[in-house]
């Protein structure tokens, strides 16, 4: 070799050899410790460049890094945790990631209960800590794939196996309730909601007839130890409290319009007895709303980004208790942390008639940004828009066919949305054997702000009605697949 070209042949390898590493991106350990540093690090293209070359961990990461994002498909990330998973020869704890992600969504958990019951024969369920507490947290989602003392055994495996991080609370429960032992399930979830947020809805649910009352009196026992509990926790109690709250308020709005409706003739004054009584139910709703407020107002202290979304939410949804300024404030800490959703934020603030930052076009402008980027709730904030009459006038039958199309695809928020405006909307006929089908739907998927549109329909609608409502819903679940 001539001695004199050496020195840039050298170079030129070290060139390439820095091209090359460039080009590949980090490591899927870098892209752990990025991670470690900031849970909200843009890994996203490394992970997908990983996972396009076949590396199974690379494919759940991704799968964990999207589900906790926005813009991804829950069938993408499915995907991605069943090519991980590799049919029982790859990452068997991917099984876990998709238990959790289906155990949000219920409408998809019917669909995928076959491919679950096959996974789960496709590893040993208790080889290792791993592969048992994989398994346990199928248990959660499927337990009805578990027969007899199996799901039992398994928990006695992980308690004796598991040394960090170990939280068999809500197995137990879960455990424990299958076996009929009530009083016993009841400590298991009232120990599991102090420390997994997954057990607060649990609990509620566990609870039956009696869940709003026995829920609100566990929230307001745990309130004084608020500053204590895990700022997950403390979102998750915050918002089934407003849930409940809300379903209260919808009952006490139906008995006003129940009464109002049955004035006929001249406007009569009310007797001191009913002037008391809206005093006491106007007393009532001010009362819930400040109590979920305390638990979401901890967690927005705390900077937790659901929180501070759905508290943006609510103040938008209440423009006459809040005002633009400290709106704008909020979704500026939303923007820290999320973008997008801060984006999506702003598209519903600039349609706010109440204030004078009502801006329609510039919300337009964002929405269609958000499309373009494929953002999940694009198109539903575009179906607002027209509702509300941003564009021009309220267009409803517009808002609906957007609505329609994205209930179609699996939105619960979508169906809930039409239910509202059928039951209330403007530059609308109401139909409220509509609405009850459209909120019965969006309950059943998981929507549950739709318990207190039913709880108000259930007042006030004939029996005959809602029987026509049921079985339309029946047969909408069928045609759309869900």
């Amino acid at each position: 070799m001539n001695a004199k070209n050496a020195p840039r042949l050298l170079l030129a390898g070290l060139g390439l050899a820095w091209a090359g590493s460039a080009c590949a991106g980090q490591s899927l350990e870098q892209v752990r410790y990025a991670l470690y540093k900031d849970p909200n690090a843009d890994v996203s293209a490394d992970l997908r460049t990983l996972a396009e070359r076949g590396d199974l961990a690379a494919k759940q990461l991704l799968g964990d890094v999207l589900a906790g994002s926005d813009g991804a498909s829950r069938e993408d990330i499915i995907r991605l945790y069943q090519e991980a998973f590799a049919d029982g020869q790859g990452q068997v704890p991917a099984l876990a990631s998709l238990a959790r992600l289906l155990d949000r969504t219920p409408n998809l958990q019917r669909r995928h209960e076959a491919w679950m019951r096959q996974a789960l024969s496709r590893y040993p369920n208790d080889l290792d800590p791993s592969s048992t507490s994989t398994s346990l947290e199928v248990f959660l989602v499927y337990p009805q794939l578990f027969p007899g003392e199996r799901a039992a055994e398994l928990l006695a495996l992980y308690e004796r196996s598991c040394l960090l991080n170990c939280r068999p609370e809500l197995y137990h429960a879960v455990v424990a309730e299958r076996q009929g032992e009530r009083a016993e399930a009841e400590r298991w979830y009232q120990q599991a909601a102090r420390i997994d947020p997954r057990a607060v809805d649990r609990y509620y649910r566990f609870l039956g007839a009696q869940q709003d009352s026995a829920f609100l009196a566990f929230a307001r026992q745990l309130e004084p130890q608020m500053a204590s509990l895990a700022v997950e926790i403390v979102q998750r109690i915050g918002a089934l409290v407003d849930n409940i709250h809300s379903v209260t308020r919808a009952e006490l709005d139906a008995e006003r319009e129940q009464r109002l409706g049955q004035a006929m003739g001249p406007k009569i004054a009310p007797t001191p007895a009913q002037l008391a009584r809206d005093q006491a139910n106007d007393k009532l709703r001010a009362d819930g709303i400040a109590e979920a407020q305390r638990w979401l107002d901890n967690a927005v202290a705390r900077g937790y980004l659901p929180a501070l979304v759905s508290k943006a939410n609510f103040m938008i949804s209440n423009p006459t208790e809040h005002n633009a300024e400290e709106t704008q404030a909020l979704i500026a800490q939303v923007r820290a942390k999320a973008p997008t959703r801060a984006k999506a934020l702003e598209a519903s603030f600039y349609m706010v008639n109440n204030w004078l930052t009502l801006d329609p076009e510039k919300s337009q402008r964002l929405i269609d940004e958000l499309i373009a980027a494929r953002y999940p709730e694009a198109q539903l904030l575009l179906g607002d828009l027209y509702s509300k009459g941003g564009l021009d006038q309220p267009d409803q039958e517009h808002a609906l066919r957007i609505w329609r199309q994205q209930a179609e695809q699996g939105s619960t928020a979508a169906w809930y949305r039409m239910a509202t405006v059928q039951l209330r909307g403007r530059a609308i006929c109401h139909d409220p054997v509509k609405a009850y089908t459209y909120a019965r739907i969006a309950l059943d998927l998981g929507e549950t702000r739709a318990r207190g549109l039913l709880r108000r329909l259930d007042k006030t609608l004939p029996k005959d009605d809602i029987a026509r409502a049921l079985a339309a819903r029946g047969d909408l679940l069928k045609e759309a697949s869900l």
